[in-house]
């Protein structure tokens, strides 16, 4: 395999669960050394949560949820709540050119993982920290939270909700993964600074903050116009239709968004209703916003024989951007992401065959990323603390019977 961007680039990565292991993954596909440091006395939930243990059997190693978002690295077994523990991981943090935490503020705190603790062990690290809404500033700077919790912060689920209704969750813990995007771009800034300067530095990275900035047209128009849009569901505030619809089958749907008259004549053609066109009620942009639920309501009449795929491909041909709402199943069977290379086979030698999620992007010169095999339960305990560390097979065997490398 060609050399690979990151190479010579080492990570201590001590985070778990999503975004932090996230991050440390997409470094460690672009050829960074990460060191996953992990305890049997708090083991990463990816490895125990039950719904992605392979054929529902329990084990460490066996989950799915752990292997999709830790491929690339390596795994060793540290007991930080020994001194020992805690001096072998400083051992490694002055070999490492990254730290990643993503533990609440008092956690952090409690392990010795804040930045004037890791930057006294060494001067020029780059070390990122990840809460809910960062480690600085006011009283939730300490709050404990999860992905969702911070949407609910930044107000998401409460503008997704159907007018009148509740505020209404996304699916997944999209900010975890929203967040690791854009912390590993603010991370190769950092490292690129350091590489000028000589000077190491914090990222202190909030999935609030992260989710506030991807909805950046709801707060704004309150801070110009001193309006607060409220549950708008899946309506938008320059198209109509903006919605989904009812296809034929069991649950399969079909999202459409119309932008502009040539989108709406050409939807017009393809459900061979040109007298809608001509409606004076749909004539224009504005007349659409105007009548929004009533070409809802002629678009679900429409909609509900024709099946969700066929007719978003129709669409698609002649302009007007329209999906399928998949299900996971669907996702499985998309030959394009198949063909385009997302979906990646993974042959693990506890669980079998199975599919994983590849990186979302293409790089024309680097045609090979690190997609090494998700590690084991300290794995490569053997050759970090003996390799990088130095210490002897006694001393590690002594470290493992104290449960300090554990």
């Amino acid at each position: 395999m060609a050399p690979l961007p990151l190479e010579g680039i080492r990570v201590a990565d001590f985070s778990w669960i999503i975004n932090g292991p996230q991050i440390a993954q997409w470094l460690a596909t672009m050829g960074a050394e990460v060191i996953k440091i992990e305890s049997q006395v708090y083991i990463d939930i990816g490895r125990i949560n039950p719904a992605g243990m392979a054929d529902g059997k329990p084990g460490p190693n066996r989950n799915g949820f752990y292997h999709m978002l830790n491929y690339g690295k390596k795994a060793i077994n540290l007991n930080l709540g020994t001194p020992k523990g805690y001096d072998l991981a400083c051992d490694l943090i002055r070999k490492s050119d990254l730290v990643i935490e993503c533990f609440p503020r008092p956690v952090s705190e409690r392990l010795n993982l804040t930045y004037a603790r890791i930057k006294a062990v060494k001067p020029d690290i780059v070390m990122i920290s990840v809460s809910l809404l960062g480690k600085t500033g006011t009283e939730p700077s300490s709050w404990v939270g999860w992905g969702p919790m911070a949407c609910c912060f930044a107000g998401m689920f409460d503008a997704q909700g159907y007018p009148g209704g509740p505020p209404r969750q996304t699916g997944g813990t999209w900010p975890d993964y929203a967040i690791a995007s854009a912390v590993v771009f603010h991370t190769l800034a950092a490292l690129r600074h350091r590489k000028r300067t000589g000077e190491g530095q914090w990222i202190d990275a909030s999935m609030g903050e992260t989710v506030i900035s991807q909805m950046n047209e709801w707060f704004m128009d309150y801070f110009m116009n001193h309006r607060d849009r409220g549950q708008w569901g899946n309506r938008d505030a320059m198209m109509a239709p903006h919605n989904t619809y009812k296809c034929k089958g069991e649950d399969r749907w079909i999202a459409i968004a119309v932008s502009n008259d040539a989108e709406w004549n050409a939807l017009c053609a393809v459900a061979l209703h040109p007298e809608w066109a001509r409606d004076a009620r749909f004539v224009d942009r504005a007349a659409r916003l105007n009548h929004r639920e009533e070409i809802d309501a002629l678009l679900r009449d429409w909609t509900r024989s024709h099946d969700h795929r066929e007719l978003a491909a129709t669409l698609q041909r002649v302009g007007v951007p329209a999906g399928p709402v998949l299900d996971s199943v669907e996702l499985h069977e998309d030959s394009h992401l198949w063909k385009w290379g997302y979906w990646m086979k993974m042959a693990h030698h506890e669980v079998g065959e199975r599919i994983i999620p590849g990186m979302p992007v293409k790089m024309s010169n680097v045609p090979e990323l690190n997609y090494s095999m998700p590690p084991d339960v300290g794995q490569h305990n053997r050759e970090i603390f003996g390799g990088l560390l130095g210490l002897s097979d006694a001393e590690i065997q002594t470290l493992m019977e104290q449960k300090v490398i554990y």
